[in-house]
């Protein structure tokens, strides 16, 4: 009984991990569309604030703290305060995010759609696309956030074991994910 019991918990795993990768697929895949458009149309996507580049350093650094979350539940250490800390650091992302936008705006004039208050001309599709693609990795953001929290709050409950971790390897899979894309969304942004 115990046997089977283990085979049906590793091939929960195996479908479940399964499911996130066809969903990362997905956005990779939405994501290649909206960056191709730029390519198309031959665009020049503004990328002035530094706050992007903040942001880059500190999901690095969570991606980082995450490595070391995954290898201390290995060996059935605590957890709980580096999980929170990656959740920080998450939050501190989005802080630099919405500072960027806002020097985008105050600073640069770059707004997302409708007309320029400043000038008075149209916006160019260019910001629309620089928005519509960091909005959209903030969208998912938001996700990753929340799949940090709950994973938080079950390694506070003591769910998880260097046996039993499904949650903790999901959570960083996703997390790694987004910080992949960001460095992606952020390269592409200052180099097309």
């Amino acid at each position: 009984m115990s046997t089977s019991y283990t085979l049906e918990n590793i091939r929960k795993e195996k479908a479940t991990m399964q499911l996130l990768w066809i969903g990362m697929v997905s956005i990779c895949m939405f994501f290649a569309g909206l960056t191709s458009l730029v390519f198309v149309d031959n665009m020049e996507i503004p990328s002035e604030s530094d706050w992007f580049l903040y942001s880059t350093v500190i999901v690095l650094f969570s991606s980082l703290v995450y490595l070391i979350v995954s290898r201390n539940i290995k060996r059935d250490k605590p957890v709980s305060f580096l999980i929170f800390m990656v959740f920080i650091l998450g939050l501190i992302f989005t802080y630099c995010q919405f500072q960027g936008w806002s020097d985008m705006r105050n600073n640069y004039g770059i707004i997302f759609t409708g007309e320029n208050p400043e000038t008075g001309q149209a916006t160019p599709k260019e910001h629309s696309y620089f928005y519509a693609i960091t909005v959209a990795h903030f969208a998912h953001l938001i996700f990753g956030l929340i799949a940090l929290f709950i994973t938080f709050f079950n390694a506070l409950r003591n769910k998880y074991s260097s046996k039993k971790f499904l949650g903790i390897k999901l959570a960083g899979t996703y997390w790694h994910f987004l910080t992949i894309l960001w460095v992606y969304i952020y390269l592409f942004i200052n180099y097309t």
